[in-house]
């Protein structure tokens, strides 16, 4: 009897991340600014998600990676913008479906 060993294929994280976070499938009308903030946040996660990290570490990381993405580092170092990014954390970890996507992305993106 013949092992048959199916290929693996290569995440494309961006293709595969965005039906997950907005439940729906894109095509190619994605422009190029919100594909190069997608890579960024995906890099950013990376980089900074570990395995050992807590669900509300992980959360958090995950929150500020996105707002950074999206409107620039400055507005996550701003002095008020903590309120802001626990108050989203607080909300994604409350809500059961919020939840589970922010673990799938944990594991996507976690490193050891």
């Amino acid at each position: 009897m013949r092992t048959q060993i199916r290929k693996r294929e290569e995440w494309t994280p961006t293709k595969d991340f965005l039906p997950l976070i907005l439940g729906k499938e894109f095509g190619k009308e994605l422009e190029d600014h919100e594909i190069e903030k997608l890579n960024l946040f995906e890099k950013g996660l990376a980089a900074e998600l570990a395995k050992d990290d807590t669900i509300e570490q992980a959360v958090t990381k995950i929150v500020k990676m996105a707002l950074a993405a999206e409107f620039g580092p400055s507005l996550v170092a701003a002095k008020g913008a903590k309120g802001m990014i626990d108050t989203i954390s607080r909300s994604i970890l409350t809500n059961p479906e919020l939840r589970k996507q922010a673990l799938i992305i944990l594991d996507r993106f976690a490193h050891e």
